[in-house]
């Protein structure tokens, strides 16, 4: 797979577009698990993926200790910061697609 190919699978789980619109859509020649494999190794997840772990996380808050509230609670905000991030630069992409329109 080229390096064109995995930065676009990349940018576009960014913007929030989920794996399996992915492959429908962009690359219908690539099989679900190889866009997983290439986006998670790189360390992204999708809007959905994301939200999906925070949610498992708070879920495991009920049934641990001290100490394990402590590692989810930092995993739950190091989550929380890459939404923001992510949601952080959808806007500025839509901000200047609205520039270019007017």
């Amino acid at each position: 797979m080229s390096e064109k190919d995995k930065k676009k699978m990349i940018g576009l789980v960014k913007e929030g577009k989920i794996i399996s619109k992915i492959c429908a859509e962009d690359f219908p020649d690539k099989e679900y698990w190889e866009i997983y494999e290439v986006v998670y190794s790189a360390g992204e997840m999708s809007s959905r993926g994301l939200k999906r772990a925070v949610s498992n996380r708070l879920k495991a808050l009920d049934n641990s200790n001290k100490a394990e509230r402590k590692k989810i609670t930092n995993e739950i905000s190091d989550l929380v910061w890459k939404l923001y991030e992510n949601h952080k630069s959808n806007q500025k992409k839509l901000d200047s697609i609205r520039k270019l329109l007017q």
